[in-house]
């Protein structure tokens, strides 16, 4: 294998190929009618939530252009990627179980999710159609975290708990999708970690409501941090929300974290959905979110690692 010196690491794309196209061709990939050919010594890494436009940013044709390019770029070891959350409930969203039920159900929110996908992929019910005899299975074939000796990457949340529970077992497998599937196992428990974050829970009557406009009663949490007895959900809470108090963590949700050491090799992930202004600096030197909303009005992010053991904004590209 060519030597590598170069890792261009990409987070969320939700199938806004227009901006995966221009971000590429800014990072001197050449497009080659399907996919991206990188220059001599580089290599793509993608950080899953490859699907799905969001809902009132339709982009036809996008998720179909995002899968194939990715997919060709993997096939030939110019990128490797990480399954995202996304990917991860599309799968169950096209699974049934042991019981003859869908493994996630097709209620109006969760179509709603999907649609974009769905629309790309007309053939989606079809047993002999590209979605079920080439996605899918490519989907299910994704790792959830990658090593890379270097640095690491990951969709939402670097827990090494969680990622050993996980290791060796592979979503091909039947019996595993259903248990990882079974929300009262602890394998579902480590890959909605792994795959959705660290979430905490608001103390009763407590809520605020999320990007897409969805009232919930518990937040993404800064995962890396290792909370102590005196924090509270503001200074937890990822990214930052004026609509979440200085209210007292549950004690029994410390213990769902496992802070990331300082000394640790950088760590990237996506998922998040901060804010398109985001300044384009790591959470922390050894910690960074690439997500800065380019499923709707942000920008698409990649991080070009160089070899450094502490993240440099200046190794920020991005593209509206």
């Amino acid at each position: 294998m060519r030597d590598l010196i170069h890792h261009d690491i990409i987070a969320d794309i939700h199938g806004r190929f227009d901006k995966l196209t221009a971000l590429m061709a800014r990072l001197g990939y050449a497009g080659n009618g399907e996919s991206f050919v990188p220059p001599s010594g580089h290599r793509a890494v993608f950080l899953g939530d490859l699907i799905d436009t969001k809902p009132g940013h339709p982009f036809p044709g996008g998720v179909r252009a995002t899968l194939r390019a990715v997919k060709a770029m993997c096939d030939r070891g110019d990128a490797l990627c990480v399954m995202g959350n996304h990917e991860w409930s599309a799968i169950l969203y096209h699974t049934k179980g042991p019981d003859g039920q869908w493994l996630k159900p097709r209620g109006d929110r969760n179509q709603r999710t999907h649609q974009g996908t769905l629309n790309d992929f007309p053939d989606h019910a079809d047993p002999a159609g590209e979605w079920r005899t080439v996605w899918l299975p490519w989907l299910k074939s994704l790792p959830i975290s990658l090593d890379l000796g270097g640095f690491r990457a990951v969709h939402a949340c670097w827990h090494p708990g969680h990622l050993a529970r996980l290791a060796g077992a592979s979503l091909a497998d039947d019996r595993f999708l259903a248990t990882c599937a079974d929300k009262c196992t602890p394998e579902a428990v480590a890959i909605d970690a792994v795959l959705k974050g660290i979430e905490v829970r608001l103390p009763d009557g407590h809520f605020f409501h999320d990007h897409t406009g969805t009232k919930r009663n518990q937040f993404r949490a800064r995962w890396w941090e290792g909370p102590d007895a005196d924090v509270v959900c503001s200074n937890l809470v990822f990214p930052a929300s004026d609509q979440i108090g200085g209210i007292p963590v549950d004690p029994a949700a410390r213990r769902m974290f496992s802070p990331y050491p300082d000394d640790a090799r950088p760590v990237f992930f996506g998922h998040y959905f901060k804010p398109a202004n985001s300044p384009t600096h790591p959470e922390r030197h050894n910690v960074a979110c690439l997500d800065h909303s380019a499923a709707t009005g942000g920008p698409l992010i990649a991080y070009r690692w160089k070899g450094e053991s502490s993240i440099n904004p200046e190794n920020y590209h991005c593209q509206l």
